[in-house]
């Protein structure tokens, strides 16, 4: 489950795109204009971009070489169309890692996007903990000592993400800008809420909790912890 930005002004195809990844478990967003989709890259995290090439205000080469001058470093999978070797040769420059000439199939969207995230280390990194804790994707399960637990969308990709990122705090703020869609109105109290009931459905009796809390440092999955 990956956090994907879509910058599209084809109001169908942003909306094509959201729809197959939201089917595929990713969080997908979608702005329509250059600026906006700045806006969104400069103030917020994600895990993959979608650029379409014209965008009104701010071309998505040129969002893409703002972007990586800025030191960002996200995979960027832009949406183009034309295919001369010329065109692809400036966007490759400017930092695009791959490209996908219009029009196509979501099968091979869904494809390329599942290619970009494995790249990145810190998406690669195996969500199975020994042999007593691992998740299942089919289903937004979360096995745990040979216990399989069905978990909500939302308790699934807090329970990822911390997986992603083991021994690591993370603060309710940042989880919130992590797991939720950007224009959520969810609240720190909609997080809290989430993360009791998660460890009343996931816990085991006698054991410490999976998803550990610091006072001024916010929650983390330690594995190492559940390991011994």
């Amino acid at each position: 489950m990956a956090k994907v930005l879509i910058i599209e002004d084809d109001l169908a195809v942003a909306q094509m795109v959201v729809d197959w990844l939201t089917k595929e478990h990713h969080i997908a967003e979608a702005v329509h204009t250059g600026p906006d989709g700045m806006d969104r890259l400069k103030f917020y995290e994600y895990d993959l971009a979608i650029l379409d090439w014209q965008l009104p205000g701010l071309s998505g080469v040129e969002i893409c070489k703002a972007y990586r001058h800025a030191g960002g470093k996200i995979p960027i999978l832009m949406l183009t169309g034309q295919s001369t070797l010329d065109h692809k040769e400036e966007g490759l420059d400017a930092g695009v890692d791959d490209y996908l000439t219009k029009p196509f199939e979501p099968r091979e969207l869904a494809a390329r996007v599942r290619a970009l995230l494995r790249r990145p280390s810190e998406v690669v990194k195996p969500l199975i903990a020994g042999n007593s804790l691992s998740l299942d994707y089919r289903d937004y399960g979360l096995v745990r000592n040979g216990h399989k637990v069905k978990l909500l969308p939302k308790e699934f990709a807090i329970v990822e993400f911390l997986l992603r990122h083991p021994g690591h705090y993370f603060s309710p703020e940042q989880l919130l800008n992590h797991v939720w869609e950007t224009d959520s109105d969810s609240t720190l109290d909609a997080l809290r809420t989430c993360i009791k009931r998660l460890r009343q459905r996931i816990d085991i009796e006698g054991q410490p909790s999976l998803i550990q809390t610091a006072r001024g440092y916010g929650y983390k999955i330690e594995i190492e912890s559940q390991e011994k």
